[in-house]
Protein backbone atom coordinates (compact mmCIF):
# COMPACT_ATOMS: atom_id res chain seq x y z
CA UNK A 1 0.00 0.00 0.00
CA UNK A 2 1.39 3.58 -1.13
CA UNK A 3 1.93 6.16 1.13
CA UNK A 4 0.79 9.76 0.63
CA UNK A 5 2.91 12.23 2.62
CA UNK A 6 5.06 14.83 0.37
CA UNK A 7 8.28 16.25 2.32
CA UNK A 8 8.59 19.33 0.72
CA UNK A 9 12.74 21.06 1.06
CA UNK A 10 11.94 24.89 0.76
CA UNK A 11 15.47 25.06 0.20
CA UNK A 12 16.78 26.42 -2.99
CA UNK A 13 20.25 25.80 -4.81
CA UNK A 14 21.80 27.70 -7.44
CA UNK A 15 23.26 25.70 -9.77
CA UNK A 16 25.32 26.96 -13.16
CA UNK A 17 23.81 30.11 -12.68
CA UNK A 18 19.90 28.97 -12.16
CA UNK A 19 18.31 28.98 -9.50
CA UNK A 20 16.65 25.71 -9.11
CA UNK A 21 14.13 24.40 -6.08
CA UNK A 22 14.48 20.94 -4.58
CA UNK A 23 10.95 19.22 -4.22
CA UNK A 24 11.69 16.14 -2.85
CA UNK A 25 8.77 13.55 -2.64
CA UNK A 26 8.67 10.83 0.45
CA UNK A 27 6.45 8.38 0.87
CA UNK A 28 7.73 7.37 4.11
CA UNK A 29 5.24 8.32 7.09
CA UNK A 30 6.61 9.85 10.38
CA UNK A 31 6.08 7.13 12.27
CA UNK A 32 7.46 4.52 10.09
CA UNK A 33 10.48 2.78 10.88
CA UNK A 34 13.42 2.34 8.53
CA UNK A 35 12.75 -0.05 5.34
CA UNK A 36 15.03 -1.74 3.47
CA UNK A 37 16.17 -0.52 -0.35
CA UNK A 38 14.22 -2.84 -2.50
CA UNK A 39 14.58 -1.00 -5.58
CA UNK A 40 16.09 1.81 -7.13
CA UNK A 41 14.34 3.62 -10.66
CA UNK A 42 15.60 6.86 -12.22
CA UNK A 43 13.07 8.44 -14.75
CA UNK A 44 14.55 11.11 -17.21
CA UNK A 45 18.57 10.06 -17.67
CA UNK A 46 19.92 10.98 -21.20
CA UNK A 47 23.85 11.10 -21.53
CA UNK A 48 24.00 9.32 -17.48
CA UNK A 49 23.68 6.10 -17.04
CA UNK A 50 21.44 4.29 -14.24
CA UNK A 51 24.21 2.29 -12.55
CA UNK A 52 26.53 5.47 -12.88
CA UNK A 53 23.97 8.08 -10.97
CA UNK A 54 22.98 4.61 -8.40
CA UNK A 55 26.71 4.89 -7.20
CA UNK A 56 26.87 8.62 -7.11
CA UNK A 57 23.70 8.78 -4.67
CA UNK A 58 25.33 6.42 -2.09
CA UNK A 59 22.45 3.75 -1.68
CA UNK A 60 22.99 0.25 -2.06
CA UNK A 61 20.26 -2.30 -2.67
CA UNK A 62 18.76 -3.66 0.96
CA UNK A 63 20.47 -1.28 3.28
CA UNK A 64 17.91 0.67 5.29
CA UNK A 65 16.64 3.96 4.60
CA UNK A 66 13.97 6.60 5.84
CA UNK A 67 13.00 10.05 4.47
CA UNK A 68 16.74 11.42 5.80
CA UNK A 69 18.78 9.05 3.87
CA UNK A 70 16.87 9.80 0.48
CA UNK A 71 17.27 13.70 1.33
CA UNK A 72 20.97 13.18 1.92
CA UNK A 73 21.27 10.71 -1.48
CA UNK A 74 19.52 13.66 -2.94
CA UNK A 75 21.55 16.46 -2.01
CA UNK A 76 24.59 14.28 -3.36
CA UNK A 77 23.46 14.15 -6.71
CA UNK A 78 22.22 17.35 -6.95
CA UNK A 79 25.51 18.79 -5.62
CA UNK A 80 27.47 17.43 -8.63
CA UNK A 81 26.14 19.86 -11.12
CA UNK A 82 25.13 17.36 -13.45
CA UNK A 83 20.97 17.55 -12.48
CA UNK A 84 19.05 20.85 -13.32
CA UNK A 85 15.71 19.64 -11.20
CA UNK A 86 15.71 16.60 -9.19
CA UNK A 87 12.15 15.07 -7.25
CA UNK A 88 11.52 11.24 -5.68
CA UNK A 89 8.94 9.20 -4.52
CA UNK A 90 8.38 6.31 -2.36
CA UNK A 91 5.92 3.25 -2.54
CA UNK A 92 6.27 -0.27 -0.64
CA UNK A 93 6.54 -3.15 -2.38
CA UNK A 94 5.97 -5.84 0.34
CA UNK A 95 7.83 -4.91 3.28
CA UNK A 96 10.64 -3.17 0.86
CA UNK A 97 10.71 0.35 -0.23
CA UNK A 98 10.76 0.95 -3.71
CA UNK A 99 12.55 4.72 -4.64
CA UNK A 100 12.08 6.56 -7.49
CA UNK A 101 14.18 9.65 -8.85
CA UNK A 102 12.58 12.29 -11.32
CA UNK A 103 15.47 13.91 -12.84
CA UNK A 104 16.42 16.93 -15.48
CA UNK A 105 20.23 16.86 -16.35
CA UNK A 106 21.72 19.93 -16.73
CA UNK A 107 22.02 20.96 -20.33
CA UNK A 108 25.37 21.95 -19.98
CA UNK A 109 28.40 19.74 -20.17
CA UNK A 110 31.69 20.90 -21.25
CA UNK A 111 34.24 18.64 -22.45
CA UNK A 112 37.22 18.12 -20.35
CA UNK A 113 40.84 18.84 -21.77
CA UNK A 114 43.60 18.14 -19.49
CA UNK A 115 46.12 20.64 -20.95
CA UNK A 116 49.53 20.09 -20.02
CA UNK A 117 49.31 16.62 -17.95
CA UNK A 118 52.22 15.49 -20.66
CA UNK A 119 53.61 12.98 -17.78
CA UNK A 120 50.95 10.60 -18.09
CA UNK A 121 48.82 8.94 -21.13
CA UNK A 122 45.17 9.38 -21.46
CA UNK A 123 44.16 6.79 -19.95
CA UNK A 124 46.08 6.96 -17.06
CA UNK A 125 44.72 10.12 -16.28
CA UNK A 126 40.98 8.89 -17.14
CA UNK A 127 41.48 5.89 -14.73
CA UNK A 128 42.95 8.47 -11.86
CA UNK A 129 39.79 10.40 -12.49
CA UNK A 130 37.13 7.87 -11.74
CA UNK A 131 38.62 6.49 -9.12
CA UNK A 132 37.40 9.48 -7.54
CA UNK A 133 34.25 10.40 -10.20
CA UNK A 134 33.24 6.81 -11.75
CA UNK A 135 30.75 8.58 -14.05
CA UNK A 136 32.98 10.86 -15.81
CA UNK A 137 32.63 10.87 -19.62
CA UNK A 138 34.86 12.81 -21.20
CA UNK A 139 32.63 15.97 -20.16
CA UNK A 140 31.91 17.97 -16.92
CA UNK A 141 29.63 20.42 -15.55
CA UNK A 142 30.95 23.94 -15.31
CA UNK A 143 29.66 23.94 -11.87
CA UNK A 144 28.88 21.99 -9.04
CA UNK A 145 31.40 19.45 -7.14
CA UNK A 146 32.07 17.16 -10.22
CA UNK A 147 35.31 19.98 -11.43
CA UNK A 148 36.43 19.84 -7.86
CA UNK A 149 36.64 16.21 -7.81
CA UNK A 150 38.43 15.88 -11.10
CA UNK A 151 41.02 18.67 -9.86
CA UNK A 152 41.17 16.85 -6.58
CA UNK A 153 42.11 13.39 -8.54
CA UNK A 154 44.33 14.69 -10.55
CA UNK A 155 46.04 16.72 -7.73
CA UNK A 156 46.39 13.25 -5.93
CA UNK A 157 47.86 12.02 -9.40
CA UNK A 158 50.95 14.29 -9.41
CA UNK A 159 51.39 13.86 -5.84
CA UNK A 160 51.88 10.17 -5.82
CA UNK A 161 54.40 10.48 -9.19
CA UNK A 162 56.21 13.34 -6.70
CA UNK A 163 55.50 16.10 -9.17
CA UNK A 164 55.38 19.65 -8.88
CA UNK A 165 51.89 21.68 -9.59
CA UNK A 166 48.97 22.69 -8.71
CA UNK A 167 46.03 22.05 -10.59
CA UNK A 168 43.44 24.67 -11.48
CA UNK A 169 40.41 25.05 -14.24
CA UNK A 170 38.07 27.15 -15.66
CA UNK A 171 35.93 27.12 -18.45
CA UNK A 172 37.68 28.00 -21.99
CA UNK A 173 35.92 29.83 -24.92
CA UNK A 174 37.79 29.36 -28.43
CA UNK A 175 36.14 30.37 -31.86
CA UNK A 176 34.63 27.03 -32.31
CA UNK A 177 33.97 24.93 -29.14
CA UNK A 178 33.86 25.51 -25.19
CA UNK A 179 35.49 23.32 -22.81
CA UNK A 180 36.78 22.63 -19.49
CA UNK A 181 40.41 23.36 -19.01
CA UNK A 182 42.26 21.51 -16.41
CA UNK A 183 45.61 22.55 -16.23
CA UNK A 184 48.99 22.48 -13.70
CA UNK A 185 50.47 25.79 -12.90
CA UNK A 186 53.88 26.19 -11.85
CA UNK A 187 55.36 23.45 -13.82
CA UNK A 188 58.16 23.75 -15.91
CA UNK A 189 58.12 22.15 -19.26
CA UNK A 190 59.96 23.69 -22.40
CA UNK A 191 59.38 22.76 -25.40
CA UNK A 192 62.58 20.66 -26.53
CA UNK A 193 61.57 20.20 -30.65
CA UNK A 194 58.57 20.17 -32.84
CA UNK A 195 58.04 18.13 -35.56
CA UNK A 196 55.57 18.22 -38.41
CA UNK A 197 54.39 14.47 -39.93
CA UNK A 198 53.18 14.99 -43.36
CA UNK A 199 54.76 18.32 -44.34
CA UNK A 200 55.92 18.65 -47.67
CA UNK A 201 54.68 21.22 -50.05
CA UNK A 202 56.22 23.67 -46.84
CA UNK A 203 59.13 22.32 -45.50
CA UNK A 204 59.26 21.15 -41.55
CA UNK A 205 62.29 23.30 -41.47
CA UNK A 206 60.07 26.35 -42.43
CA UNK A 207 57.31 25.12 -39.99
CA UNK A 208 59.95 25.28 -37.43
CA UNK A 209 61.50 28.37 -38.03
CA UNK A 210 58.63 29.58 -38.35
CA UNK A 211 57.49 28.37 -34.89
CA UNK A 212 59.91 29.86 -32.98
CA UNK A 213 58.56 31.28 -30.61
CA UNK A 214 56.71 28.38 -29.39
CA UNK A 215 59.96 27.56 -27.85
CA UNK A 216 59.91 30.27 -25.68
CA UNK A 217 56.81 29.05 -23.61
CA UNK A 218 56.49 26.36 -21.60
CA UNK A 219 54.05 23.85 -23.60
CA UNK A 220 50.78 24.33 -23.65
CA UNK A 221 48.59 22.49 -26.06
CA UNK A 222 45.60 24.86 -26.26
CA UNK A 223 48.28 28.03 -27.18
CA UNK A 224 50.07 25.31 -29.85
CA UNK A 225 46.55 24.13 -31.03
CA UNK A 226 45.76 28.01 -31.39
CA UNK A 227 49.15 29.04 -32.82
CA UNK A 228 49.45 26.59 -35.53
CA UNK A 229 46.13 27.80 -37.38
CA UNK A 230 47.12 31.45 -36.88
CA UNK A 231 50.87 31.81 -37.77
CA UNK A 232 51.54 28.40 -39.67
CA UNK A 233 48.46 28.22 -42.22
CA UNK A 234 49.17 31.63 -43.95
CA UNK A 235 52.17 29.67 -45.42
CA UNK A 236 50.02 27.23 -47.40
CA UNK A 237 47.29 29.81 -47.96
CA UNK A 238 50.37 31.50 -49.99
CA UNK A 239 51.06 28.65 -51.95
CA UNK A 240 47.62 28.04 -52.75
CA UNK A 241 46.71 25.15 -50.12
CA UNK A 242 43.55 26.57 -49.33
CA UNK A 243 42.30 23.26 -47.40
CA UNK A 244 45.37 22.80 -45.35
CA UNK A 245 44.62 21.27 -41.92
CA UNK A 246 46.96 20.85 -38.89
CA UNK A 247 45.66 18.43 -35.83
CA UNK A 248 45.55 18.08 -32.34
CA UNK A 249 49.47 18.55 -30.91
CA UNK A 250 50.78 16.03 -28.73
CA UNK A 251 53.91 15.60 -26.67
CA UNK A 252 56.51 12.94 -25.05
CA UNK A 253 59.09 13.57 -22.14
CA UNK A 254 62.11 14.14 -23.39
CA UNK A 255 64.93 11.96 -22.03
CA UNK A 256 68.43 13.80 -22.70
CA UNK A 257 69.92 15.85 -19.87
CA UNK A 258 69.86 18.33 -22.48
CA UNK A 259 66.16 19.25 -22.36
CA UNK A 260 65.27 18.52 -18.90
CA UNK A 261 61.58 17.59 -17.82
CA UNK A 262 60.83 19.27 -21.38
CA UNK A 263 58.50 17.49 -23.99
CA UNK A 264 58.82 16.98 -27.91
CA UNK A 265 55.84 18.22 -29.84
CA UNK A 266 54.08 16.80 -32.94
CA UNK A 267 51.50 18.04 -34.86
CA UNK A 268 50.45 16.40 -37.92
CA UNK A 269 49.79 18.58 -40.78
CA UNK A 270 47.21 17.40 -43.91
CA UNK A 271 48.59 19.62 -46.87
CA UNK A 272 45.91 18.68 -49.13
CA UNK A 273 46.76 20.39 -52.80
CA UNK A 274 47.07 23.50 -54.37
CA UNK A 275 44.35 25.30 -56.27
CA UNK A 276 44.32 27.98 -59.05
CA UNK A 277 42.10 30.51 -59.19
CA UNK A 278 38.64 29.74 -61.30
CA UNK A 279 36.24 32.26 -61.28
CA UNK A 280 34.62 34.73 -58.72
CA UNK A 281 30.21 34.79 -58.25
CA UNK A 282 29.39 37.69 -56.73
CA UNK A 283 25.80 37.85 -55.23
CA UNK A 284 24.06 41.51 -53.68
CA UNK A 285 26.06 43.62 -55.25
CA UNK A 286 24.25 47.24 -56.86
CA UNK A 287 26.12 50.21 -56.38
CA UNK A 288 29.25 48.32 -57.65
CA UNK A 289 29.55 46.35 -60.81
CA UNK A 290 30.96 43.26 -61.03
CA UNK A 291 33.74 44.96 -63.22
CA UNK A 292 34.27 46.92 -60.49
CA UNK A 293 34.32 44.71 -57.71
CA UNK A 294 36.70 42.08 -60.01
CA UNK A 295 39.16 45.12 -60.35
CA UNK A 296 39.61 45.64 -56.54
CA UNK A 297 39.65 42.13 -56.20
CA UNK A 298 42.34 41.35 -58.57
CA UNK A 299 41.93 37.71 -59.17
CA UNK A 300 42.27 36.57 -62.45
CA UNK A 301 41.36 33.04 -63.80
CA UNK A 302 44.65 31.03 -63.84
CA UNK A 303 45.70 33.07 -61.14
CA UNK A 304 47.73 30.78 -58.17
CA UNK A 305 44.66 31.03 -55.26
CA UNK A 306 46.70 32.55 -53.08
CA UNK A 307 44.69 33.11 -49.68
CA UNK A 308 46.66 36.39 -48.86
CA UNK A 309 46.21 37.91 -52.43
CA UNK A 310 42.53 36.91 -51.84
CA UNK A 311 41.91 38.34 -48.46
CA UNK A 312 43.97 41.63 -50.08
CA UNK A 313 41.81 41.76 -52.52
CA UNK A 314 38.58 41.84 -49.91
CA UNK A 315 40.07 44.46 -48.29
CA UNK A 316 40.07 46.13 -51.68
CA UNK A 317 36.31 45.24 -52.18
CA UNK A 318 35.67 47.21 -48.99
CA UNK A 319 37.79 49.94 -49.54
CA UNK A 320 36.07 50.68 -52.29
CA UNK A 321 32.35 50.63 -50.74
CA UNK A 322 33.68 52.87 -47.70
CA UNK A 323 34.93 55.24 -50.55
CA UNK A 324 31.33 55.33 -52.13
CA UNK A 325 29.73 55.63 -48.46
CA UNK A 326 28.95 52.38 -47.55
CA UNK A 327 30.52 52.13 -44.27
CA UNK A 328 28.96 48.69 -43.02
CA UNK A 329 29.05 46.46 -46.15
CA UNK A 330 29.75 42.54 -45.09
CA UNK A 331 30.87 40.29 -47.43
CA UNK A 332 30.61 36.43 -46.99
CA UNK A 333 32.85 34.18 -48.98
CA UNK A 334 32.43 30.54 -50.15
CA UNK A 335 34.87 28.86 -51.64
CA UNK A 336 33.74 25.74 -54.22
CA UNK A 337 36.73 23.27 -55.25
CA UNK A 338 36.81 21.01 -58.02
CA UNK A 339 39.51 18.83 -56.70
CA UNK A 340 39.96 17.00 -60.29
CA UNK A 341 40.88 20.20 -62.04
CA UNK A 342 42.32 21.60 -58.72
CA UNK A 343 40.19 25.13 -59.49
CA UNK A 344 38.39 27.03 -57.02
CA UNK A 345 35.73 28.91 -57.73
CA UNK A 346 34.45 31.79 -54.96
CA UNK A 347 31.20 32.57 -54.34
CA UNK A 348 30.50 36.29 -52.27
CA UNK A 349 27.53 37.39 -50.91
CA UNK A 350 27.38 41.03 -50.33
CA UNK A 351 25.05 43.20 -47.93
CA UNK A 352 26.11 46.56 -48.86
CA UNK A 353 24.21 48.01 -46.13
CA UNK A 354 23.05 52.02 -46.01
CA UNK A 355 25.45 54.95 -47.65
CA UNK A 356 26.73 57.38 -44.57
CA UNK A 357 27.25 61.30 -44.98
CA UNK A 358 29.80 63.40 -43.71
CA UNK A 359 28.89 64.68 -40.52
CA UNK A 360 30.99 67.00 -38.07
CA UNK A 361 34.83 67.86 -38.22
CA UNK A 362 35.90 68.08 -34.82
CA UNK A 363 39.30 69.21 -34.11
CA UNK A 364 40.78 69.17 -30.27
CA UNK A 365 44.15 70.47 -28.98
CA UNK A 366 44.82 73.60 -31.10
CA UNK A 367 44.06 77.15 -30.60
CA UNK A 368 41.23 78.95 -32.56
CA UNK A 369 43.11 80.00 -34.88
CA UNK A 370 45.26 76.52 -35.70
CA UNK A 371 41.76 74.63 -35.59
CA UNK A 372 40.36 77.30 -38.49
CA UNK A 373 42.65 77.36 -40.33
CA UNK A 374 43.16 73.12 -40.46
CA UNK A 375 39.57 72.94 -41.05
CA UNK A 376 39.86 75.63 -44.24
CA UNK A 377 41.99 72.69 -45.61
CA UNK A 378 39.00 70.05 -45.64
CA UNK A 379 37.04 70.08 -48.38
CA UNK A 380 34.56 67.34 -47.83
CA UNK A 381 31.29 68.99 -47.06
CA UNK A 382 28.44 68.21 -44.37
CA UNK A 383 25.75 65.99 -46.04
CA UNK A 384 28.30 65.04 -48.88
CA UNK A 385 28.47 61.47 -49.63
CA UNK A 386 31.19 60.57 -46.94
CA UNK A 387 34.40 59.12 -48.75
CA UNK A 388 37.05 57.54 -46.83
CA UNK A 389 39.65 57.33 -49.28
CA UNK A 390 39.53 60.90 -49.38
CA UNK A 391 40.05 60.80 -45.50
CA UNK A 392 43.65 58.99 -46.32
CA UNK A 393 44.13 61.59 -48.46
CA UNK A 394 43.75 64.34 -46.46
CA UNK A 395 46.17 62.55 -43.36
CA UNK A 396 48.84 62.03 -46.22
CA UNK A 397 48.82 65.28 -47.69
CA UNK A 398 47.25 68.31 -45.81
CA UNK A 399 47.18 67.10 -42.53
CA UNK A 400 50.58 66.29 -42.54
CA UNK A 401 51.52 69.56 -44.23
CA UNK A 402 50.09 71.26 -41.20
CA UNK A 403 51.45 69.22 -38.53
CA UNK A 404 55.31 69.86 -40.15
CA UNK A 405 54.13 73.70 -40.36
CA UNK A 406 52.73 73.61 -36.68
CA UNK A 407 56.29 72.06 -35.38
CA UNK A 408 58.77 74.06 -37.21
CA UNK A 409 56.79 77.40 -35.62
CA UNK A 410 57.26 76.22 -32.51
CA UNK A 411 59.14 77.80 -30.60
CA UNK A 412 59.66 74.55 -27.42
CA UNK A 413 59.86 72.02 -30.62
CA UNK A 414 56.85 70.23 -29.72
CA UNK A 415 55.84 67.11 -31.42
CA UNK A 416 52.49 66.68 -31.63
CA UNK A 417 50.88 62.80 -31.74
CA UNK A 418 47.87 63.13 -33.67
CA UNK A 419 44.74 60.90 -33.54
CA UNK A 420 42.15 60.81 -36.72
CA UNK A 421 38.94 58.74 -35.66
CA UNK A 422 36.01 57.91 -37.62
CA UNK A 423 33.09 58.12 -35.43
CA UNK A 424 30.15 56.68 -37.34
CA UNK A 425 26.55 57.50 -36.08
CA UNK A 426 24.22 54.40 -36.95
CA UNK A 427 20.77 56.04 -36.46
CA UNK A 428 21.83 59.35 -38.57
CA UNK A 429 23.64 57.55 -41.19
CA UNK A 430 26.55 60.48 -41.02
CA UNK A 431 30.35 60.25 -39.99
CA UNK A 432 31.85 62.59 -38.19
CA UNK A 433 35.62 63.09 -37.79
CA UNK A 434 37.59 63.68 -34.84
CA UNK A 435 40.83 64.84 -34.96
CA UNK A 436 42.85 65.28 -31.96
CA UNK A 437 46.37 66.82 -31.33
CA UNK A 438 48.07 65.54 -27.79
Amino acid sequence: MKNQRLNNLSHSRTLLGALLTLLLLAGLSSAQQKQPLGRLEFIGLKRLTREQVTEMSGLKIGQMVDANALDAAANELLKSGLFRKLSYRVHNAGNQAVVTFQVEESAVSLPVTFENFVWFSDDEIVAAVRRDVPYFNGTAPAAGETPDKISAALQRLLTEKHIAGQVEYMPYVSKDKQELLFTVKGARIPVCSLHFPGASAVPEAELVKASQEVFKADYSKKDIATFAPIKLLPLYRHIGHLRAEFQPPSATLETGAQCAGGVNVTIPVTEGQSYRWAKSIWDGNDKLTVEDLAIALDMNPGDLADGGKIDKGLKNVAKAYRSRGFMSTTIEQTPEFDESAMLVTYHFKINEGPRFFMGKLIVSGLTTADTEDLKSKWTLGSNAVFDEAYLEQFRQGPLREFVRVLTQRSRLSTRYNVEVEERPDQLNKTVDIVIAFK
